[in-house]
C-alpha cells in the first residue's frame, strides 16, 4: 500500500492527516524513506517509515459509500445488558479506539452514547467517548459533505 505526497491518511489513535512529503531520513547511519504526516486535528507532525506504513496501521480514509453504515452503527449500538468492571471495559474500549477500524470506533461511540443517556459517564468513560467521537468525526469529515457532523450528532441523540 503506497502513499504519496498529498494523500489523506488515517493513523491509529491519531486521526486524519495528510502526507506532506516522502523523504529520506538518516537514522543510525542508514537512510530510511519516511512519510511526513501533518495531523488535521492539531497540526502536529508524525513520521512513519514507508516500509512499515501497513504494519503501523496507516490506511486511507473510508469511502463515501461507507459513511451511512458507520452512522447506522453509531445509531444502532446499544450498551451490553451486563456491564463489566471498569478495568475490563477500559481495556475493551482502548482496543476499539486503537483498532483503526471505523466500524469498531462507531460501535464504541454508539455504546458510550447509549450509556450516557442512561447515566452520567465516569471521567474515564467521558474521556474515552470524547476521543472516539473526535477520531470518528475527523474521518467522516474528510470523506463526506459538511452536513455529516450534524448527522453524527443526530445519530448520537437517537
Amino acid at each position: 500500500m503506497g502513499f504519496s505526497a498529498g494523500d489523506v491518511v488515517v493513523a491509529p489513535g491519531c486521526g486524519v492527516g495528510h502526507i506532506e512529503d516522502v523523504q529520506g531520513v538518516e537514522l543510525g547511519g542508514d537512510s530510511v524513506e519516511m512519510y511526513r504526516i501533518v495531523l488535521e486535528a492539531n497540526g502536529m507532525q508524525m513520521w512513519v517509515p514507508v516500509a512499515r506504513a501497513g504494519a503501523e496501521g496507516l490506511r486511507p480514509p473510508i469511502g463515501p459509500d461507507a459513511v451511512e453504515a458507520v452512522l447506522a452503527a453509531v445509531r444502532d449500538t446499544v450498551p451490553p445488558a451486563t456491564r463489566l468492571n471498569w478495568n475490563r471495559r477500559q481495556r475493551r474500549y482502548r482496543e476499539q479506539l486503537m483498532s483503526n477500524d471505523p466500524m469498531q470506533l462507531a460501535q464504541l461511540v454508539g455504546e458510550l452514547a447509549s450509556v450516557r443517556q442512561e447515566k452520567t459517564l465516569s471521567f474515564g468513560e467521558r474521556t474515552m467517548f470524547e476521543r472516539a467521537r473526535e477520531l470518528l468525526q475527523s474521518e467522516l469529515s474528510a470523506v463526506a459533505d459538511a452536513g455529516v457532523v450534524e448527522r453524527l450528532e443526530e445519530a448520537l441523540a437517537a
